[in-house]
């Protein structure tokens, strides 16, 4: 399988790919540098490997790089401290929708706000309180979900890095719904008892890149199980992480 992973030299990118080539997957990276991504590989240019450069304001280019890919994953740019992401996230989407053309492969990366609530018809992000931050990915999911594309949306909480370098076993995946315990749906003050929930629930959330990046390349292929649909992560029953600053 040719898959294409954009922004490879990120936590995130970085997990895919060392990930993806350790698979046995044809890799094509879109960097700025392919000394930086080499350099963070710290190994010569895998043969499976094609590095492609330039900026994602490079339509042509990023566009020629999609082309013939049967996957491809946007890694790139960060909703907490891109003041750009919702456009530069839209952009990608446009490219794929023309790169790929109708029911082509497109994995974005979302967070766990915008999953539904179990049993309360609504999102976390839709609610008062909640950092404007995590609505970023609300509107990137309005966006893609007018696509043709066979595209699939990664919602975890916080990520850390695995102190092994490999994914965990047993980890809760979810399509469209929180992967933890939500609360009872009945009772008084809705609001704030999805919102407390969420914050307690949220150390079950934090998962690593390389977890993430095991998840999307389990299901690259189209018409999978979590084809247009928000995916949640969390980590097996029983087991929290922590991560400074997180919601």
């Amino acid at each position: 399988m040719r898959i294409l992973i954009i922004g490879a030299t990120g936590n995130s990118g970085l997990a895919l790919t060392k990930a993806a080539l350790s698979r046995g997957l044809d890799v094509t990276t879109y960097v700025r540098s392919a000394g930086k991504l080499q350099a963070l590989l710290a190994q010569d240019q895998p043969p499976r490997l094609t590095i492609r450069t330039g900026t994602l304001a490079d339509h042509t280019a990023l566009t020629s790089a999609m082309a013939g890919q049967d996957a491809v994953i946007n890694a790139a740019g960060n909703a907490t401290i891109d003041l750009d992401f919702v456009p530069m996230v839209h952009s990608v989407i446009a490219l794929a929708e023309d790169a790929l053309g109708a029911n082509g492969r497109l994995w974005l990366f979302g967070g766990a706000a915008a999953l539904d609530v179990p049993g309360f018809g609504v999102r976390a992000a839709d609610l008062p309180m909640i950092p404007k931050v995590y609505k970023q990915h609300v509107n990137t999911l309005a966006r893609v979900s007018t696509t043709s594309l066979d595209w699939s949306m990664l919602c975890p909480g916080p990520m850390i890095s695995s102190p092994s370098g490999e994914a965990m076993e047993g980890l809760r995946v979810s399509a469209d719904y929180w992967p933890v315990e939500a609360p009872k749906p009945r009772g008084f003050l809705r609001t704030l008892r999805i919102l407390k929930a969420f914050r307690q629930r949220m150390p079950e959330m934090i998962v690593t890149y390389e977890d993430a990046a095991s998840v999307i390349l389990d299901n690259l292929a189209q018409d999978g199980p979590f084809s247009r649909k928000r995916v949640g992560l969390a980590l097996p029953p029983g087991q929290s992480g922590t991560k400074l600053g997180s919601f």
